[in-house]
C-alpha cells in the first residue's frame, strides 16, 4: 500500500512539474512587440549550412591554412517577452581558408542546455531577462523543481555563445556561467563537432577571457561566484598546457557581480572589483536582480601577483565604473598604465526592454570608451585619462566604443569597434596608438550607411600590411570582409546565407 502512495504522489509530481512547464502568467506591463534582439538583423538562423564560396579577390587567396570564426547567441527556442540578448544558445560561424579554397560553416555548440531543450522542444532554462516581479519568481520555482525532481540535469546551464579560446591546438567555446566546451573542427572534412564539456570538481564556471601566460605556458581560467550572489568572490584557477588544474585561490570581492575580463602584465594580474552587484530582492520590485550602484558602490582594482599567490594589494576609484574589456597593460616605474574600454554607467535592462513599435526608446545608456587607468602603487593613487579624440568622434549618432584589439604590428596600436548605441549596430573601427595617449589621433573607419559590421574583428598580416577580418552586413547579403584602416578600403566576400551579429571572435592555423 505505502508503494502505492509513492507512485501516485510521484506521478502527481511528474504531472505538476510537467503542467508548470507550460504556465505562462499574463504580463500586461510589457508592450505588444517583438523583442529588438529577436527581429531584423538579430533574428536568429535555424539552419546549419556549409557553403563553398566563389570570388575573384586575390587577398582572400593570400589567407592559407587559416579559420575565421565568430562567435554568438542564437536562441533555438525563444519567447518574445524576457529575452536578453546575452542568453541565446552558441552558435559559430567559421570561414575556411583552405589554399584556394574558401568554404563557410554554421553550428550550434551542442551544450547540455540545449540538448535538453531539444528533447522537450521548447524553452526550459531561465533567461536573465525574465528574472523579475511575479512571473520571474515563478519561472524559478518551475525551474528549480524539474532540476529537483531530475527532468533537467542541475549541471551544463550554460550557452558556450561569449568567445572562443585557441589554446595548445585545441579550440574552446566559452560563457561565463559554465564549463568550456572543447571544439573539433576538421579542416579536411569541414566539419564543425562538439567533443566535450569540461569537468572539474572544484570548479563550476570559467571566464569568457581566460588570461594566456606565455612565459610559464598557463591559461588562467578565473571565475566569479556566480552560484552564489550573496557573497564575492573571485576563483583565480590555474592550468597547465594540457588543462590540468595546477593551483586554485579563492580571492574575497566587495561587490557580489560579475568578473568579465582582467588585466595581464609580466606575472601581474588586474583584478577589477566594480559594483555591478546582485540583490534578490529587486526580482519582486519588477527589476533585474544584478545592477550598477552608481552612487553608492565602491570600486578598486587587486593587483594579483599569479606566481607568488599573495593577497591582492587594492587601489580605490573615486568614481564608479564598469569594464567589460581590458587591453594593453604595462608595468611602469611608478605602477601600472592600464587600457580598458571604461562604462561610466551599465544598465542591463537595456538589453532587454529596449524596443517599442517605432524603436524610438531603444538606446544603451551610458558612455563606453577607451581610457588610461594609472595605478601608482607607490603612491597608492589612481588615475583616469581620457582621449579628446575618442571622447568626441565626428560621428552622428550616439556611440559606444568596446572589443579593444591589439595589433599585430604595432603592439602599441589597439583598435576598438564602435557601436550605433541606439540601434546596436557596428558601424566602424577605431585604431589608437597608446604612445602619448592622451593627445593621439586615432584612425577612424566608418561603413557606408545601411551596412554594418558582425562582430569582434580579428587583425591579419596580408602582404606585410595589416587588415582587420570580419563578417558584415547591408540590407541584403552578409560577407566576410577586409578592412584597411590606414587606407580606409574594404574588400568584400559574398556568403549567400544570413549571418547575425555575434560576440567575439578568432582566427586559428589549421
Amino acid at each position: 500500500m505505502k508503494d502505492t502512495y509513492y507512485m501516485y504522489f510521484f506521478l502527481f509530481i511528474f504531472k505538476f512539474i510537467y503542467c508548470c512547464s507550460f504556465i505562462k502568467l499574463p504580463r500586461g506591463f510589457k508592450n505588444n512587440y517583438k523583442q529588438h534582439y529577436l527581429k531584423e538583423k538579430f533574428t536568429p538562423v535555424f539552419e546549419e549550412k556549409t557553403i563553398h564560396l566563389k570570388h575573384n579577390e586575390s587577398l582572400f587567396s593570400k589567407i592559407k591554412n587559416n579559420v575565421f570564426a565568430q562567435i554568438g547567441s542564437n536562441p533555438k527556442y525563444a519567447n518574445d517577452e524576457d529575452y536578453h540578448w546575452f542568453d541565446g544558445d552558441g552558435m559559430i560561424h567559421a570561414i575556411y581558408f583552405n589554399n584556394s579554397e574558401v568554404i563557410y560553416q554554421n553550428k550550434w555548440i551542442q551544450t547540455k542546455r540545449l540538448q535538453t531543450e531539444e528533447k522537450w522542444k521548447k524553452k526550459i532554462y531561465l533567461y536573465f531577462g525574465e528574472l523579475k516581479g511575479i512571473n520571474g519568481m515563478i519561472e524559478i520555482i518551475k525551474f528549480s523543481l524539474m532540476q529537483l525532481f531530475g527532468f533537467i540535469p542541475n549541471y551544463g546551464k550554460g550557452t558556450a555563445n561569449t568567445a572562443l579560446l585557441n589554446w595548445n591546438n585545441k579550440i574552446y567555446a566559452l560563457h561565463e556561467g559554465d564549463m568550456p566546451y572543447e571544439l573539433e573542427i576538421n579542416n579536411k572534412e569541414f566539419n564543425i563537432s562538439t567533443k566535450q564539456r569540461l569537468f572539474y570538481p572544484s570548479i563550476y564556471s570559467t571566464t569568457a577571457h581566460p588570461i594566456i601566460d606565455n612565459k610559464l605556458k598557463r591559461i588562467y581560467m578565473y571565475g566569479y561566484n556566480n552560484y552564489d550572489f550573496l557573497q564575492g568572490n573571485f576563483i583565480f584557477n590555474a592550468f597547465d598546457q594540457n588543462m590540468e588544474l595546477l593551483k586554485q585561490q579563492n580571492i574575497s570581492l566587495i561587490n557580489n557581480g560579475m568578473t568579465h575580463d582582467v588585466g595581464f602584465v609580466n606575472k601581474f594580474m588586474i583584478i577589477p572589483d566594480m559594483p555591478l552587484k546582485y540583490d534578490v530582492n529587486r526580482i519582486l520590485k519588477q527589476q533585474l536582480p544584478i545592477y550598477f550602484d552608481k552612487k553608492n558602490g565602491i570600486t578598486r582594482f587587486g593587483i594579483f601577483d599569479v606566481i607568488d599567490n599573495k593577497k591582492p594589494d587594492w587601489f580605490y576609484f573615486k568614481e564608479n565604473f564598469f569594464i567589460f574589456h581590458f587591453s594593453n597593460v604595462y608595468k611602469t616605474l611608478k605602477g601600472f598604465d592600464i587600457y580598458a574600454c571604461v562604462m561610466d554607467e551599465l544598465h542591463m535592462e537595456d538589453f532587454v526592454e529596449v524596443d517599442n513599435l517605432n524603436n524610438k526608446d531603444h538606446k544603451i545608456r551610458g558612455e563606453l570608451r577607451l581610457k588610461k587607468i594609472e595605478i601608482n602603487t607607490k603612491k597608492n593613487t589612481t588615475k583616469i585619462i581620457e582621449n579628446k579624440y575618442l571622447q568626441n568622434l565626428d560621428v552622428n549618432f550616439h556611440y559606444n566604443l568596446d572589443f579593444p584589439i591589439t595589433s599585430i604590428k604595432n603592439k602599441d596600436e589597439v583598435y576598438c569597434t564602435i557601436f550605433d548605441s541606439k540601434r546596436g549596430y557596428i558601424c566602424g573601427y577605431t585604431k589608437t596608438n597608446l604612445k602619448n595617449f592622451e593627445y593621439s589621433k586615432p584612425k577612424i573607419f566608418l561603413f557606408n550607411d545601411n551596412e554594418y559590421g558582425n562582430s569582434e574583428p580579428q587583425p591579419v598580416i596580408i602582404n606585410d600590411k595589416e587588415y582587420l577580418i570580419t563578417f558584415t552586413n547591408d540590407l541584403v547579403n552578409s560577407y566576410i570582409s577586409l578592412i584597411n584602416i590606414e587606407k580606409g578600403t574594404i574588400k568584400r566576400m559574398k556568403i549567400p546565407t544570413r549571418i547575425p551579429p555575434g560576440f567575439h571572435s578568432t582566427i586559428f592555423k589549421i
